[in-house]
């Protein structure tokens, strides 16, 4: 298979690709290597989308790492479509129905900050889909008790950041209880830490995903 596109610079994989999600269109970045160690599917916050994860160098990273990327745009966002019915919507459904629709294996899930509503609900239920889980300051830590996250049995990096006063006492006391967890709080940092330091960013997720044994 060719890895360029005729007439432009960009390697086949890096174009916006689609995918029908139980009626919904889905789009997304898909960077993968020759060889996969494995699947890094990326959800993204309120004001963001799948390009951020572009834009800030994170899928590259990924795949040079020798993994398989997919940054998509969550429902309603970027350019996927909004729920069909919306009041009856379930995310964390959704979500595992993405991850078969992208035949993803058991993969790594990132849910920075709103993206929590889809993964955090599959972290604490359906763990064995997933072979790690990187929340980075996300919402709905508090739908769940502390104690269900003391038995979360999957590896997991959370991240935030030093100023991020709406959300670092929230990871601190539901997400710093799950057994061997890794946390990371990026000095100096807003909610979007990514944004602020992608440097100590990229350093803690490659080094994390450097420590797994994925499918």
């Amino acid at each position: 298979m060719s890895s360029s596109v005729a007439g432009g610079e960009e390697d086949f994989y890096r174009d916006v690709r689609h995918i029908d999600v139980n009626g919904i269109k889905v789009a997304y970045y898909d960077y993968s290597p020759d060889l996969s160690l494995g699947t890094v599917i990326l959800l993204h916050g309120q004001r963001f989308s799948k390009t951020t994860w572009k834009d800030l160098g994170t899928l590259d990273k990924i795949s040079e790492s020798g993994y398989r990327g997919v940054a998509v745009d969550l429902p309603g966002y970027g350019e996927s479509n909004k729920p069909l019915d919306a009041p009856n919507f379930n995310k964390t459904h959704f979500l595992m129905d993405l991850i078969l629709k992208l035949d993803a294996g058991r993969p790594i899930i990132i849910s920075p900050s709103m993206s929590g509503t889809f993964a955090v609900g599959l972290a604490l239920n359906s763990p064995e889909l997933i072979s790690g889980w990187v929340p980075v300051a996300p919402v709905s830590l508090t739908s769940a008790t502390v104690s269900q996250y003391e038995h979360i049995s999957i590896p997991v990096l959370a991240v935030y950041g030093e100023k991020d006063t709406s959300f670092r006492g929230q990871v601190e006391e539901y997400l710093g209880k799950i057994p061997g967890v890794t946390m990371v709080m990026i000095s100096g940092a807003s909610h979007p830490c990514y944004l602020d330091r992608p440097d100590v960013w990229h350093r803690a997720l490659l080094s994390f995903l450097d420590s797994l044994n994925v499918d």
